[in-house]
């Protein structure tokens, strides 16, 4: 079976590349932007007609520069779905990757459930993005159209600069405290459970085409924390700024349990402490003038100062 993995460099892809391709069942295409660029019809249209391709994971977005998205991210990341969505065939899936953010960040609360969905509209150009490509799929006559909706999704290969669970992993090996803004409960989900999630999806025809990809279980960011220093051995020390709980961002899996059974999810302990045993092979790698600068606490000082919630009409945010 061929699959085609768009985004195959960014933290997500880059993963899911490695595990399809230790599985004998799979070929992976994996073209970089200058052998295939997603945005152009006439490239999408020749790719198709020289490869042959049986499933399509798309997890390719318009790269962020600096902290931010360009203007045109909207309008990149709807060519890039439909330049592929078009060339669907009835043999072929297309397993398109969303986020949590189609919800719409100032209305996130415990728990959202797929039916929440399009109660509100996202202000910010990439969730905008990923609410038409999920709206299209939801209202589409076509089967072999799968969205899932991922929330806080962590492994290896994720930029540890800014990225809550890897930061404090890499401060806990380097001696350092964890430092958090405010606590927060999330939905982490680790990029291995993803995998066999796919997986699930390429082999089954589904029930339905929307679904909430997270674990059962959420947790936030004290625990997180606990466990690191408990993997460690060791107390580097752990300080939250701010008082009291931030916006939660958590979703119902229901109707993903209902389609692929008796999941187990790996448990975060566990997950936690195979990305603790990845970063302490690679700890001579990591840059660590960067990571004493906490670039990641200053990154979510900026985002509070710019986002927090002073009235019911303010965007919350994704500090992790």
């Amino acid at each position: 079976m061929n699959i085609l993995i768009t985004g195959s460099k960014g933290f997500v892809g880059r993963n899911l590349t490695e595990l399809f391709l230790a599985n004998d069942k799979y070929t992976v295409l994996t073209p970089v932007k200058s052998e295939l660029n997603l945005a152009s019809s006439e490239d999408v249209d020749e790719y198709f007609k020289n490869n042959r391709v049986d499933v399509i994971i798309h997890g390719a977005t318009t790269s962020m520069i600096g902290k931010s998205y360009p203007p045109e991210t909207c309008e990149n990341n709807l060519r890039m779905f439909f330049n592929l969505q078009r060339n669907l065939t009835p043999s072929m899936k297309m397993i398109s990757l969303g986020s949590g953010s189609e919800y719409a960040r100032s209305y996130w609360h415990k728990k959202i459930i797929e039916e929440y969905f399009d109660k509100h509209i996202p202000k910010d150009s990439h969730s905008y993005s990923k609410y038409l490509t999920s709206k299209y799929i939801r209202d589409a006559d076509n089967g072999n159209l799968i969205h899932l909706r991922l929330f806080g999704v962590f492994g290896k290969y994720e930029g540890y600069l800014y990225k809550f669970i890897s930061n404090s992993i890499v401060k806990s090996l380097l001696g350092l405290p964890i430092i958090i803004n405010q606590n927060v409960i999330y939905d982490y989900l680790y990029i291995t459970d993803l995998y066999k999630i796919i997986e699930y999806f390429i082999d089954h025809k589904a029930k339905n085409r929307i679904f909430n990809v997270t674990p059962t279980e959420s947790i936030d960011l004290v625990r997180i924390a606990s466990i690191i220093q408990e993997i460690s051995g060791r107390n580097t020390g752990m300080q939250v700024l701010n008082d009291g709980i931030g916006v939660e961002y958590s979703g119902n899996n229901k109707r993903l349990l209902s389609e692929i059974g008796d999941f187990q999810f790996i448990s975060h302990e566990a997950a936690i402490v195979d990305l603790y045993e990845y970063y302490n092979k690679i700890k001579d790698s990591l840059d660590v003038d960067a990571i004493k600068q906490d670039l990641f606490l200053n990154y979510a000082k900026e985002l509070r100062g710019k986002y927090f919630i002073k009235d019911d009409k303010m965007d919350a945010v994704d500090l992790c």
